[in-house]
């Protein structure tokens, strides 16, 4: 009995940090989980000190994903923490008993895991001890992370020995480096060394490719597993959620992003009628322009020349349209592509060129990434010019007044050259959307680049 009110039942299993038993809290009449700490941690003052820290601010935390913190004490020199009992085994005992996952359950694990670290993160809360045994598949079919605390008040304390206490969880590269320290990208090193451990049966050391040693992992899952377990955290994703998203599984809000997908579907079908009249009035503006339809007529317009015995108007030239911003879209990323460079794209100087990201091979894994051009007001476009270093990428120009719509109806039509121009159907709309499908090998990895971007429309 610890405390007068904790009765230990049966331990369910040791790791560096202690030992853990299921009990009762006689008080409350429910059944707990207590980890007991080993004699080495209890008995050090700072590290006491630094655990109280962490537990008290991981407390106030409130996200489903984590296994709550009930209690915490000292009795007779053993220093122990009470947390609530899951129904169901940890990660660690699911692979000693099944061997690897499957791919799409090992990607849903993931997810759940990262979704419980971003709150901590949100608060500047490390975990720094992400691995199996602390990962609980609850019997309700979700995912719970535990000992949030627990590992950062270690690295803080016992830096000498961290790695020995916290074993078997692999050591991110930066913890290796005395002028380095941990930031939330440390745990989702820890997080990829997870799902590499749970999709091949063992850690990464130093391997960072699954798919290598078992090729029925999805390229997308293997690709999000590699940037994650990147040794220079600057490579790594920015955070949980990019993490999270870009593993492809359907978070709790799923039905919502579902609806909003089914509503910008059902708005491009009730633009069809809109998009016909639209591309009548663009196809009699470009006929009055250019000089081929003249006022007159039964129908309002007719053909130049039809009875009048006037020469037509001279077409207007074609210019190229000036653009007032440029942007990155990368709805189905972590929402940033290199936007620090994305004005080479349009700086009238092809020896500058604004890059992709660096891609695991030819196949984004993702429907794609674009750079939206904003005109500042809508215009007629008919055609596009082009300048690439490395061609070969697919590519579609899309026209229109939403962005969205642009990206949701957007489909392979053209493949980049180093320098080409091409005209498109006209088109009217404020934005001009350069949406990419697929990137080439750039010499230093898989990039799409524009050396030059240009919009053509005729002169208003």
């Amino acid at each position: 009995m610890l405390a007068g009110r904790y009765a230990l039942e049966e331990e369910l299993g040791r790791s560096g940090t202690g030992m853990l038993w299921r009990a009762v809290d006689t008080v409350l009449e429910r059944t707990v989980a207590v980890k007991i700490l080993r004699p080495a941690l209890a008995e050090d003052p700072a590290f006491a000190g630094r655990l109280a820290l962490e537990t008290s601010a991981a407390a106030g935390i409130p996200a489903a994903g984590l296994v709550r913190l009930l209690d915490t004490g000292t009795e007779r020199g053993v220093s122990f923490l009470v947390r609530e009992h899951v129904e169901g085994e940890s990660l660690r005992a699911r692979l000693e008993r099944s061997g690897p996952l499957a791919p799409a359950e090992a990607a849903r694990i993931g997810v759940e895991v990262l979704r419980a670290l971003s709150p901590a993160h949100a608060v500047g809360i490390l975990h720094l001890d992400v691995k199996p045994e602390n990962v609980l598949l609850a019997t309700d079919g979700h995912v719970r992370l535990a000992d949030l605390g627990v590992g950062a008040a270690i690295r803080a304390c016992r830096p000498s020995d961290a790695a020995e206490i916290l074993a078997p969880a692999p050591e991110p590269p930066e913890l290796l480096e005395p002028a380095a320290g941990p930031d939330p990208r440390t745990d989702l090193f820890l997080t990829g060394a997870l799902l590499f451990e749970a999709l091949t049966g063992r850690p990464p050391a130093g391997a960072r490719s699954p798919r290598e040693a078992r090729t029925d992992v999805p390229l997308a899952l293997d690709t999000a597993v590699s940037r994650a377990l990147a040794p220079i955290p600057s490579e790594r994703f920015p955070d949980a959620e990019a993490f999270a998203d870009a593993l492809g599984v359907p978070s709790q809000d799923a039905p919502m992003a579902a609806a909003t997908r089914e509503s910008h579907g059902a708005r491009a079908w009730l633009l069809v009628p809109g998009v016909v009249v639209l591309a009548a009035v663009i196809a009699i503006a470009l006929g009055l322009w250019l000089g081929r339809l003249e006022i007159g007529g039964p129908l309002g317009v007719r053909p130049a020349h039809q009875g009048s015995g006037r020469p037509a108007s001279p077409a207007p030239r074609a210019i190229f349209l000036p653009v007032e911003r440029v942007s990155t879209l990368d709805p189905f990323g972590d929402g940033t592509e290199n936007d620090s460079g994305v004005s080479a794209a349009i700086d009238g100087d092809t020896s500058t060129a604004w890059r992709s990201e660096n891609y695991f091979d030819a196949d984004l894994n993702k429907p794609g990434v674009g750079l939206l051009l904003d005109l500042g007001s809508s215009r007629a476009v008919t055609g596009f010019r082009l300048e690439t270093p490395h061609p070969g990428w697919a590519f579609a120009i899309s026209v229109g007044d939403d962005p969205d719509v642009l990206v949701d109806t957007a489909e392979p039509s053209f493949t980049a050259a180093a320098s080409m121009r091409r005209t498109i159907e006209a088109a009217l709309g404020r934005y001009v959307l350069l949406w990419i499908f697929s990137v080439v090998d750039a010499g230093d990895g898989n990039r799409a680049e524009v050396a030059e971007l240009r919009v053509v429309g005729p002169d208003a």
